[in-house]
Formats: structure tokens, C-alpha cells, sequence
């Protein structure tokens, strides 16, 4: 059931575009149900459930808070709100100022697709990042609809270039948080055998591409980061330790000495023993 109630206490300077109920959503186009820049006072509060939109805020000052699912959720200044109108929810002032923001409620294909992305890896709130091109595309777009002279064909090009920003954001997350997860494994694993095709799967990333992140990230391949942790415990038996040069080649993850010998004759320039008496 659609059920609105709000507590209206807008200020000076804020500026809305809002659409009928009965408007037309073109359906194959990203479409506008509300936009502008608003100055909520300290009372203001929008409280929604059932709409078939989703909210969008680049807050430029104060602080908006979200209530949804039980659970509170802050937005500051230079950060972006997505939710659900589906969703119960409530937007008020967080703070002890009027908050401001430019804001868009829009609807179209795949919308649901970029908030679902969006919510796996921020759940509603981005800190410290508004679209490049939000702010612009929401004054373009607000001055369409209260001027009477709307473009449903730019319009939807505004929205879907802002979303594609975020999007681009929750990618670059992804990335970092698959080769980071990489690096954890091999961190746990260096002493068995890690195959490429294993890291790679496990960042949903092509090998190639996968070792350049990779790189990038350590200044090593994944074969040479392992090698690098097994050199280091090898290092430290070799000094603190009677084990033979064999033995702490087992113990490290090489199937023989002669692996161990060369990575140390390659890193140190010398042989483990000669290693071992420094």
C-alpha cells in the first residue's frame, strides 16, 4: 500500500520539479518523479513506503538521516543517499542546522539493478562522494520541468550518466576488495600450492587482468608475493634455528632445496648457509 506523511518545514531557496501521480514513465527511459534542491529545517520529515521510485541525495550541507528497516542511517555533508521508496522509510533532518541537498526520485530499467549494486557494497550511504555530475544534471533537470519545457531524451541521459558514476564506484570497491581477499589467501596459504586460475576466481577477474591489479597493489605477481612470504620464514629459521636447509624447504612450501636455494641466492646474493652465518 503507498502511504505518504510528511512534516513539511522547508526554507527559503529550496527549489522542487514534481511530477503528477498519473504521469507517464516512458518504459524504456530513466524517468523523474521529483527533483530539486531542498533546505530541510530542523522539523522537516518525509516518510514514505510502497512508491515505485528510488531516492537519490548529494547532501552539501548538515547532515540527513534515513530510518529504514529498524535501523538509522546518517548522511553528512559530501555524501550520497540511494534508497527505496518501496522500502518504509523516513527522511529528517540529523542535525542541529538545516540540512541542504540536491536530489532526484527517478524510476526506469535497471534502476533496481544499479541499487542493488549500490546497497552491496554501501549499503544507503556513500561518504564522501557525490557524482561529478549530479549536481549540474539536477538543476537541468528541475529547470526542464518547472519551465514546461521537459526532454524525456535528455532526461533520461542526465540519470543514466549519474548512475553509471556511482556504479563505476561500486566496481572500483569490488575490484579492491577482491584482490585484497586474494592477498589475505595467500598470506593463510603461502606454505601449499595456489594455482592462478584459484586467486583469479576469487576476485571475478580474467588472469591477465587479475595479475595487473594484483601488481599493482603489491609491487608483485601473486607467484612472487608467495615466494616473497616463503623467503621471509625461510630467513627466519635459517637464523633462529638448526634446521637443515632441506628441512626448512619443507617447512615453507618447496618440494625440494634447490627451490629455496635459488630464491635466496636470487634475493640475497648469497647461499643459505653463507645466509645463515651473517
Amino acid at each position: 500500500m503507498k502511504t505518504t506523511k510528511i512534516t513539511v518545514e522547508l526554507l527559503s531557496g529550496t527549489t522542487l520539479a514534481i511530477h503528477p501521480d498519473n504521469y507517464y514513465r516512458h518504459p524504456l527511459l530513466y524517468n523523474v518523479v521529483q527533483s530539486g534542491y531542498v533546505i530541510g529545517g530542523l522539523k522537516h520529515s518525509v516518510s514514505r513506503t510502497g512508491l515505485n521510485s528510488y531516492g537519490l541525495y548529494g547532501v552539501t550541507k548538515g547532515e540527513v538521516v534515513l530510518k529504514t528497516k529498524n535501523k538509522t542511517y546518517k548522511a553528512h555533508a559530501g555524501d550520497t543517499l540511494f534508497f527505496s521508496q518501496q522500502e518504509d522509510h523516513t527522511i529528517i533532518n540529523g542535525g542541529d542546522i538545516p540540512y541542504e541537498a540536491y536530489f532526484v526520485y527517478l524510476y526506469g530499467p535497471e534502476v533496481k539493478g544499479f541499487y542493488d549494486s549500490f546497497q552491496s557494497k554501501f549499503e544507503y550511504i556513500m561518504t564522501g562522494f557525490i557524482p561529478p555530475s549530479f549536481v549540474d544534471a539536477v538543476r537541468q533537470i528541475t529547470d526542464m520541468i518547472r519551465s514546461g519545457n521537459e526532454n524525456i531524451y535528455l532526461i533520461s541521459s542526465l540519470l543514466y550518466n549519474m548512475l553509471t558514476e556511482l556504479l563505476q564506484k561500486c566496481d572500483v570497491s569490488d575490484k579492491s576488495t577482491g584482490i585484497t581477499n586474494a592477498i589475505k589467501y595467500v598470506m593463510e596459504h603461502y606454505k601449499e600450492k595456489i594455482t592462478l586460475d584459484t586467486l583469479s576466481s576469487m576476485a571475478y577477474m580474467d588472469k591477465f587482468y587479475f595479475i595487473r591489479q594484483f601488481h599493482s597493489l603489491t609491487g608483485f605477481t601473486p607467484k612472487e608475493y608467495q615466494n616473497e612470504l616463503r623467503l621471509n620464514e625461510a630467513v627466519s629459521l635459517l637464523k633462529n634455528t638448526d634446521l637443515s636447509v632441506t628441512a626448512i624447504a619443507n617447512e615453507v612450501g618447496f618440494s625440494d632445496a634447490k627451490g629455496l636455494i635459488a630464491l635466496i641466492k636470487r634475493r640475497k646474493g648469497c647461499s643459505p648457509s653463507q645466509l645463515r652465518k651473517k
